[in-house]
């Protein structure tokens, strides 16, 4: 069997070495929705709090500007609700009064908000994401941030995603969907590196 290949790699891409001094880090729908909602991401959410918990505290310590997008749905909507506790960050990484909070309503961070014009004022050219879920907010926003430019690195194991259903509605798991979505990723949108090699 030929090795398999990334376009990256065939494009002699190199992979991104974490530099602090030119980062920024996203995190992404870090909400409640994710632990107490109709979208709980369960065991595999708690571990992937853990890494992100612990990823924020090291940006904390390099200095490195952290943006913390949530996702506001409507007040009708039956999840994000706007007026639900379920929309806030969890405790575990709430903002900081020095910490941008933007506010979404598509998994884009990007789509009809400040994010673009903020991140463009800090002056730095990597962006290192994590957030819920892999297969959606993640995904959406690593593209477009790699279309604006941006070196992007997503820490994987700060990442998870929720079980699908497929085409049969038979369960695709939850472990299953991040693995593809992480892979689609490292295909050519992004570095996709665990948390030890950031902190």
């Amino acid at each position: 069997m030929a090795k398999l290949n990334t376009l990256r790699n065939i494009a002699g891409l190199p992979e991104h070495q974490i530099d602090w001094s030119n980062a920024i880090v996203l995190f992404v729908d870090y909400q409640n929705e994710y632990v107490d909602g109709i979208l709980s991401l369960n065991e595999a959410g708690v571990t992937a709090l853990g890494k992100a918990k612990a990823l924020l505290e090291t940006a904390r310590t390099q200095s490195a500007p952290v943006f913390h997008i949530l996702h506001k749905a409507s007040a009708a909507s039956p999840v994000f609700n706007c007026e639900s506790r379920l929309s806030d960050a969890i405790d575990a990484v709430q903002p900081t009064a020095n910490e941008t909070v933007i506010h979404k309503t598509l998994p884009n961070s990007f789509f009809k908000t400040e994010l673009e014009a903020l991140l463009a004022q800090t002056g730095r050219q990597q962006l290192i994401i994590a957030g819920f879920m892999s297969h959606m907010c993640v995904t959406a926003t690593t593209i477009k941030a790699v279309e604006l430019g941006y070196d992007v690195i997503v820490c994987e194991d700060a990442c998870a995603s929720r079980p699908l259903p497929d085409q049969q509605g038979n369960p695709i798991n939850e472990h299953l969907v991040h693995s593809v979505a992480m892979a689609a990723l490292r295909d050519r949108y992004a570095s996709i590196q665990s948390l030890t090699n950031l902190i």
